[in-house]
């Protein structure tokens, strides 16, 4: 699998696509795998140094699974933080944000759709959403509204989810 080191030009695009969520910098260097996969690099070795070990031995990936640069089913650009992309930059994400309810939280981490109540329908209209905890400390990923403002959609990997609701 080729890795591309992301040029100014391309970083600032990505950075354009996720500015409605507040993400206005990345310092880190970004890699981007594979078709759409991108990593956050910030360790002492140099492009130059990085595509060289790629030539030796061809690695998948260097540094953090940060998110996706994808063109969905309806073939519209889509750009998703992962969770682990949000807890870097978690003092930048701070637009369109989301709290569940206990219960909301509940069916997140089981890995269904949650139905929005009465009150968060229409704060946020649609489109990619920062979901924060009803404890409201931490985020717990990114969803997406759809549904005309009434539901929320998760991107919650397999191994994240809970089998049972017993700890």
């Amino acid at each position: 699998m080729k890795i591309q080191i992301m040029d100014r030009a391309k970083k600032k695009k990505l950075i354009a696509g996720l500015d409605d969520l507040g993400l206005k910098k990345i310092p880190q260097l970004l890699v981007k795998s594979g078709k759409e996969r991108i990593r956050a690099y910030s360790g002492d070795l140099s492009t130059e140094q990085i595509m060289e070990i790629w030539r030796l031995l061809p690695i998948e990936g260097v540094g953090l699974y940060v998110g996706k640069d994808m063109i969905n089913r309806n073939g519209v650009h889509e750009i998703r933080i992962s969770l682990d992309g949000m807890h870097l930059w978690k003092e930048q994400l701070t637009e369109r944000v989301f709290q569940l309810t206990e219960s909301q939280e509940e069916v997140w981490f089981k890995g269904d759709e949650v139905i929005l109540t009465e009150e968060q329908i229409g704060r946020i209209t649609d489109g990619f959403v920062n979901v924060k905890s009803f404890s409201g400390d931490d985020f717990v990923g990114m969803g997406k509204i759809g549904s005309e403002g009434k539901i929320l959609y998760g991107f919650l990997p397999k191994e994240r989810r809970r089998k049972s609701q017993t700890l």
